[in-house]
């Protein structure tokens, strides 16, 4: 029975120290050994929540260092980074209350080739004289590399160069690339036989647009020559077809120069018609008298010499106002530097009756006194006046008409009045001889 009690009070003991065991820091073994340039990430112990680590730096492998990291089941210590000088380190480690020696090696890995860092030009090619249209020739070049352990050697193959045609003379830097790095040196190319590929307009003549008839000017007209030897820009010695622009609409002008030919357009318009203006409509008033001033309503002018005619009623002056003698009288419109004319009668006042009370008798002017109105090319008849005339004619040809109706009517009238009275007076004989 006593022996029972003993095993179950060593259980409930054992039950008890179980969680403080599973609570308990933990510190695991020392790592094996790290290589000098390797990420290390080593875990060095697992603290109970809130613990803490601490070792002195100096203490440390170069390149390594100690990290905590919480957790939800406490603080995991680390040992990271990337070692870079082998050896064999003791680090005296603090875990809470708890001092840990441990003893860290590192080695020293494989060694990394060499890569270059830099290059130079060491000997320049034997040729660095050259023609246009040459290619680059890199014999004799060598290349001073520098590499990253601090040694250098020296190279004659293995880089590209650029370019390697040499077209246009003067001094030409020439490119060197060996693994990514870059030199240079240069070249000297000299122009050789100028042979000429190629024209084109580099400006336009200053004047592009013109009337049919015109001739081409050539001023501001300019090219672009394309060689082997590269480009030169020329503004004489150029030679340009058609001369005479005789086609309206686009005309192709072609410039040569040499046995090259080019070409640009220009604008040929249609000769614009004169402008003038002539008389359109006369005014309504055409007959004066000596000392009257003109009255220039209903006249009417046409513009002519723009895409359309204009017809314009005020924006001229006629000269002169004031007719003072007698006969037909020229009257001259202006409109800034245009005229036209036309002609109007000026009659003579007629002379006052004499005291005596005899009327003076007309006399009419000869056939050769009256001068003959002979209107220039521009009058054109006015539609007013013609109207009036006609409608005058109308109206007297409706009158004679009622007047001729009017007749036959009474002439109708009379006849039946004499037939009516004859039938009467034979009515009465009748009834005078039935009474005898």
């Amino acid at each position: 029975m006593k022996k029972q009690w003993i095993s179950a009070a060593l259980v409930l003991l054992l039950m008890l120290l179980i969680p403080v065991v599973a609570c308990a820091d933990v510190i695991y073994p020392a790592p094996e050994d790290f290589v000098v340039g390797e990420e290390v990430d080593h875990l060095l112990a697992t603290l109970d929540p809130g613990g803490t680590a601490w070792t002195d730096p100096a203490q440390l492998p170069p390149g390594l260092r100690l990290e905590t990291v919480e957790t939800e089941v406490g603080v995991n210590v680390y040992l990271r980074g990337v070692p870079t000088s082998p050896g064999v380190y003791d680090l005296f480690i603090r875990y809470n209350d708890t001092e840990s020696l441990l003893t860290v090696t590192v080695k020293a890995g494989d060694a990394p080739a060499p890569a270059p860092v830099s290059v130079a030009v060491e000997t320049l090619p034997d040729k660095t004289l050259y023609t246009a249209g040459d290619l680059l020739d890199p014999a004799g070049l060598s290349l001073r590399v520098q590499m990253s352990d601090g040694s250098s050697r020296l190279v004659t193959e293995g880089y590209s160069l650029y370019p390697i045609h040499l077209e246009q003379a003067g001094t030409r830097i020439i490119e060197v690339n060996y693994e990514g790095l870059l030199c240079y040196f240069e070249v000297e190319i000299e122009p050789g036989a100028e042979v000429i590929e190629g024209i084109g307009v580099l400006t336009l003549p200053n004047q592009i647009i013109y009337e049919v008839g015109d001739t081409l000017d050539p001023t501001g007209l300019s090219i672009r020559v394309y060689t082997n030897n590269g480009t030169r820009d020329v503004v004489e010695g150029l030679l340009c077809e058609p001369m005479v622009l005789d086609q309206p609409g686009q005309q192709l002008i072609t410039v040569r120069y040499e046995d090259k030919t080019c070409s640009f357009t220009v604008q040929v318009q249609e000769e614009a018609a004169p402008a003038a203006i002539a008389v359109y409509r006369l005014p309504n008033k055409l007959d004066y008298q000596v000392g009257e001033t003109l009255d220039t309503r209903g006249l009417v002018l046409v513009e002519t010499g723009g895409d359309a005619p204009s017809f314009l009623e005020e924006g001229f002056e006629c000269r002169p106002l004031l007719l003072d003698r007698a006969g037909s009288q020229e009257i001259v419109v202006s409109r800034g530097e245009l005229q036209c004319s036309f002609h109007v009668t000026v009659r003579e006042v007629p002379a006052a009756p004499s005291q005596g009370g005899s009327t003076p008798p007309t006399v009419l002017p000869s056939q050769s006194d009256v001068p003959e109105l002979r209107p220039g090319p521009e009058l054109i008849p006015s539609r007013e006046p013609a109207g009036q005339a006609q409608s005058g004619k109308l109206l007297v040809g409706v009158i004679v008409a009622a007047a001729f109706l009017a007749l036959l009517v009474l002439v109708g009238y009379v006849l039946l009045m004499k037939r009516s009275s004859k039938e009467y007076a034979d009515s009465l004989r009748a009834a005078f001889r039935k009474k005898k």
